[in-house]
């Protein structure tokens, strides 16, 4: 049944820059994007009835000039900040001004387009870090978002972040930088309550442990605000140590629920399995114990609060005859909101989250086969290209997925396999359509495949030992 699958090998590519670069924005006018800004206005931009109006919003300096209030070597508050300055202008940082006293250097970052409602949406973002820092990769940096509406010939400001921003990275020796403003730029916003748009990130943090804090991101046209919603939440969580038995690692599988809303946002759902280390402090022994639970958070109106927490009914730990009832019961049309970042995972390492794993077999696909289940995928890119479905093996037409087979997984992207070739060739520099010997098993295979009617290009990672 699934001979012709045995030839293709493991999934595990790096993901390159987003495609949305300062240059590509600023390419209209690189001189102004790369110059230092001055405290200047041009007809670019203008102030009417307390609205900020922009002509163009891929001119760099004439955004920064508008949204902040810039500062160059002429105008600074000490000879320290001078230093900084001049050290800093020589990295990636072109513009510059003071936040909490603190002289800090700002970064144009591009816009993201989509869609609320059926009108355009246009968010402008730009990254900043204290100018000290400005050329240590190392020192994490944070996001500051700025959303425009078309507003007959010019582009309205009508919302933004506060001027410290969203948390964008991480510091120290196991660094992650652009988390928050990668998945932005890559996914399409998702309905976070009945009247709010927004982004539900996973971020990661390395170090003695990997932990996968939550980051949801509301975009609040209302109140012309951006902000991030306070909670305490992993999503995912690996710890090791010196001592013994000390080793522990959990998942999970999460959603939005849309059937439940609490002052205008919708529950999370966490579903977690795994292990945990349970111990109340670091001073005590691990107690390192089954993490299959349920748990699930309402907003309160400021952060995300624990409401209920329960056996993992999901969890084939716990439930191994009948945990498969759970398959399809959430009805999306046929869609699966699959995270950027469990995507980028699988084709970073070759690593298959809890969500897409397992997770996904929650949402009703868009189509059944004795073979594969086939969901569609919509607002979510990776590399630039655009992913428009995922397949995942199952045993048979019930959806088992207690063999081999139910690892095979394909992404498929709306693209020709030429056009995908050459465009994650430029960014992983791995052939996939030409594995060599010594990536055969490692990377995964570039092919064609029909989905929808029409021949697409889709990576294969399929178990060639059922």
């Amino acid at each position: 049944m699934k001979i012709n699958k045995i030839t293709l090998g493991l999934i595990a590519c790096t993901l390159g820059a987003s495609i949305y670069s300062y240059h590509l924005y600023a390419g209209k006018n690189l001189q102004l994007a790369t110059d230092t800004v001055v405290q200047q206005k041009t007809e670019l931009s203008q102030k009417k009835d307390d609205r900020v109006l922009m002509k163009d919003l891929s001119n760099a300096q004439e955004l920064f000039n508008t949204l902040y209030t810039p500062v160059s070597e002429n105008n600074l508050k000490s000879k320290e900040d001078l230093d900084k300055f001049n050290k800093a202008k020589e990295s990636e940082y072109k513009f510059f001004s003071y936040l909490k006293d603190e002289l800090s250097a700002y970064q144009y970052r591009g816009v993201k387009a989509y869609q609320n409602n059926g009108e355009d949406r246009y968010l402008v973002a730009f990254t900043h870090k204290n100018a000290d820092y400005a050329n240590i990769l190392s020192e994490g940096t944070d996001l500051d978002l700025f959303l425009f509406k078309k507003s007959g010939g010019n582009y309205e400001l009508i919302a933004r972040t506060s001027k410290d921003g969203l948390v964008n990275g991480s510091s120290g020796m196991a660094a992650i930088d652009d988390m928050t403003y990668d998945h932005i730029m890559n996914s399409d916003p998702i309905n976070i309550g009945s009247h709010y748009k927004g982004f539900l990130v996973r971020l990661t943090y390395g170090g003695g442990q990997t932990n996968n804090p939550a980051y949801i991101v509301v975009l609040d046209e209302n109140n012309k605000k951006i902000y991030d919603i306070e909670n305490n939440i992993r999503f995912a969580s690996k710890g090791w140590g010196p001592e013994n038995n000390s080793e522990y690692e959990y998942d999970s599988f999460y959603f939005l629920d849309k059937n439940k809303e609490n002052n205008g946002v919708y529950d999370l759902a966490v579903l977690y399995e795994g292990n945990n280390d349970l111990r109340k402090s670091y001073g005590d022994a691990p107690k390192i114990a089954p993490y299959n639970i349920y748990k699930t958070y309402k907003f309160d109106g400021k952060s995300y609060k624990l409401e209920s927490e329960q056996p993992n009914p999901y969890s084939e730990t716990i439930n191994f005859d009948g945990y498969q009832k759970y398959f399809s019961k959430i009805n999306n049309d046929g869609y699966a909101p699959v995270s950027y970042e469990s995507l980028l995972g699988f084709i970073d390492r070759g690593y298959s989250d809890y969500w897409l794993s397992k997770g996904i077999r929650v949402y009703k696909p868009s189509e059944k086969t004795e073979e594969f289940f086939t969901w569609k995928v919509k607002g979510l890119k990776v590399h630039g290209l655009d992913v428009i479905g995922i397949q995942r093996g199952v045993c048979d037409i019930s959806g088992e997925n207690r063999c081999g087979y139910a690892g095979d997984t394909i992404v498929v992207f709306d693209t020709s396999v030429d056009q995908a070739r050459k465009v994650l060739k430029e960014k992983t520099f791995v052939d996939y359509a030409n594995l060599r010997a010594d990536q055969k098993g490692t990377y995964p295979y570039l092919d064609s495949i029909v989905f929808n009617g029409k021949k697409k290009a889709a990576l294969y990672f399929l178990n060639e030992n059922p």
